[in-house]
């Protein structure tokens, strides 16, 4: 199927509305969240709270039953990667990207639905304040990081994060779809997300940018590869600061090229072009 025929096929499946837990909710939940005994934040969990709303229109209520079913998903995951011990950092890294992928398939949510903020500070810290705490725990002075939970900055929310990674590198094209969730670690991820209005606003855009950067590190195996991605994968230059200077070059491109008109082939050609300007310009 292709990837405008997929899109078609999953806008005609009637979007999930999802509780907004209420902002005075959120701050007693997240102070409940410090006050629960070490292992106790499970008996915080529940799949529904009489502080929160649902949007007018644009889909259906989610059932109780399918947050059970979530909450369930999720936890497989957590407890795959030694959930509730504390996990490593392998164990971290393979719980982000499995749950990546449940968000994406399982909470069946529009754009629009996750760009709430008291969405996921629902989910957070009401269906899964468990988990959540077990991924991002406390610090030493027993304080937790208000935007992994409260959903003020969705780019560092423990879920909201990884189901926006899901749906902009979701290729549909692959055996995989999410292979390319496995490709760049959290920071460097993290660079390329955080220009979410300018860069990661395209998933096109990002998808191309984390396939060159695949196939630099590759170091020329793919037989379709241009001569100037090749050039790119010469050694000398690191592949983080290539990526962070092909940013900041792609970033100034979008001020005066619309991007969005190009297709996949297109930006794929001129993700690698730019990175083998910024291997050259970096000394590579």
């Amino acid at each position: 199927m292709s990837r405008s025929a997929s899109e078609g096929a999953e806008s005609r499946v009637m979007s999930l509305l999802y509780p907004r837990l209420l902002p005075g909710e959120t701050e007693r939940r997240f102070r409940m969240l410090h006050e629960a005994p070490a292992g106790g934040h499970a008996s915080m969990a529940a799949n529904h709270s009489s502080r929160a709303v649902y949007a007018a229109t644009g889909g259906r209520r989610v059932t109780r039953d399918e947050l059970d079913q979530l909450r369930g998903s999720v936890l497989r995951v957590a407890r795959d990667q030694g959930f509730p011990a504390s996990p490593s950092a392998a164990q971290r890294t393979a719980f982000d990207r499995g749950t990546a992928q449940v968000l994406r398939e399982g909470c069946r949510m529009v754009p629009g639905e996750a760009a709430q903020r008291q969405v996921w500070a629902f989910l957070a810290l009401v269906l899964l304040p468990d988990v959540c705490a077990w991924r991002w725990p406390a610090d030493a002075g027993n304080r937790y990081v208000a935007d992994r939970f409260k959903g003020t900055d969705l780019t560092r929310h423990a879920l909201a994060r990884l189901w926006t990674r899901a749906h902009v590198l979701r290729d549909d094209t692959a055996d995989d779809p999410y292979h390319l969730l496995d490709v760049l670690g959290e920071a460097d991820l993290d660079q390329v997300m955080a220009r979410r209005s300018a860069l990661a606003g395209s998933p096109a855009l990002v998808r191309a940018i984390v396939r060159a950067h695949r196939d630099d590190e590759a170091g020329g195996g793919a037989a379709s590869r241009t001569a100037a991605s090749r050039t790119a994968a010469s050694p000398g230059v690191a592949s983080r600061a290539v990526l962070r200077e092909s940013l900041t070059r792609l970033l100034r491109l979008t001020a005066f090229v619309d991007l969005d008109s190009a297709s996949e082939p297109e930006l794929g050609r001129l993700v690698r072009q730019v990175r083998s300007e910024a291997r050259a310009a970096l000394g590579g």
